[in-house]
């Protein structure tokens, strides 16, 4: 008969065990009353027919036994439900078992003999009790369980074979057909628990499995607002978030009377990098420049690309001549450094022009941007890799 656990899973195992410690735990108190009482109880009921040392150091022996555990239980018993146990708690819960269960068959050996009839009977029914509650009260540890009722039934089954085979026919038949049954029962009880324990692990990681998928939609989900509002390849913003946060950011400046400023800008020559050296070249080209205008721009001024090599920057509490300034200093550290080109190709120089524009308290966001707009095509025509203020 096996009682194993199934090896289906890490978490049932871990699970398993966890719930048989548990279990124990919480049925110890049991154990700690009912045993000391019933030795206690035989052994004076058998005090004028068997040795006094030997009632005495037995009862002592169960006590010596039971201390530890009760010592065990008083340290675990408030303690949170642990996340793992180890293997050799449940062969430490066999052990003491076994002992529990030898010193009950101690008791059978050798006082059944000095029994009469009610004396004998009395033996009968309480190992029987016995067993019957370890199958109970331990389902959950059912090698612990026959470590204990074994050594208790078997000399007592031994000792009713050997004086009531006369008196008491039927009796050994019944004491057999009880152990084969609780057996049986143990069996039951374990398959039982397992099954119940199994349910629970499959329920929680259900639980964490739709979790997770519910933390992967999460950033699914944000990761999709992202590319919304994003450009994917330069990590600024796109058309609509640019006008998304450029309307607050003037909407305050005109609180505040404060004058803000329209950049518009874009590389020179840009397609003739795309056609000599390909789009991967040109995106690399995209995303260094990118990074050189936010890193040259004040942190609340607002950038974003509107497609292809242009780029929009909005400039609060900017005058045009303070963003042509700005602007300017983003042209020279676009064209002061080289971007160096993947497999060893000559290391590349871009410019780019730029428009500027100023918006007025009554001025539309998109006026503005095309009138920045003209400024830098103003500025391609004088000559590229300069920077032009409408209206000037």
């Amino acid at each position: 008969m096996q009682f194993s656990i199934p090896a289906t899973s890490e978490n049932l195992e871990r699970a398993l065990r966890v719930s048989q410690a548990v279990n124990r735990v919480r049925q110890l108190p049991t154990v700690f009353v009912a045993n000391p009482l019933l030795a206690v109880f035989v052994a004076l009921v058998f005090w004028d027919r068997a040795p006094h040392d030997f009632l005495t150091i037995t009862v002592g022996a169960m006590l010596v036994l039971l201390t530890p555990a009760f010592l065990s239980w008083r340290r675990l018993r408030k303690r949170p439900r642990p996340t793992d146990v180890s293997p050799g708690n449940e062969r430490r819960a066999i052990i003491f078992s076994f002992f529990l269960g030898a010193i009950w068959g101690t008791f059978a050996w050798v006082l059944y003999p000095l029994g009469g009839t009610d004396e004998r009977t009395m033996m009968t029914i309480l190992a029987v009790g016995l067993t019957g509650g370890s199958v109970a009260f331990f389902s959950s540890s059912p090698v612990a369980s026959i470590a204990f009722f074994l050594p208790t039934m078997a000399p007592l089954f031994a000792r009713i074979v050997e004086f009531d085979t006369t008196e008491m026919r039927v009796l050994p038949a019944s004491v057999a057909v009880f152990l084969l049954t609780s057996l049986f029962f143990t069996r039951t009880a374990w398959d039982q628990f397992v099954e119940t324990v199994r349910i629970l692990v499959q329920r929680d990681e259900a639980l964490i499995a739709a979790q997770a998928s519910g933390h992967q939609l999460e950033v699914a989900l944000s990761r999709m607002q992202d590319l919304a509002m994003v450009d994917e390849l330069t990590g600024l913003k796109n058309r609509r978030a640019f006008f998304d946060d450029a309307e607050p950011a003037i909407a305050a400046a005109r609180r505040r009377k404060l004058p803000v400023s329209v950049a518009l800008m874009d590389l020179d020559f840009f397609k003739d990098i795309n056609d000599t050296y390909g789009h991967a070249v040109g995106d690399l080209v995209l995303k260094e420049v990118a990074h050189r205008i936010t890193a040259t721009l004040r942190e609340e001024q607002i950038v974003g690309r509107f497609g292809g090599e242009e780029f929009v920057a909005l400039l609060p509490d900017t005058t045009p001549a303070q963003a042509l300034v700005a602007v300017e200093r983003v042209r020279r550290a676009v064209g002061a450094a080289l971007i160096a080109v993947p497999g060893g190709g000559p290391e590349l120089r871009v410019t780019l022009s730029g428009g500027i524009a100023p918006l007025g308290e009554v001025d539309d966001l998109e006026e503005v941007i095309d009138q920045a707009d003209k400024a830098m095509y103003r500025a391609k025509g004088l000559g590229r890799d300069r920077v032009e203020v409408f209206g000037i």
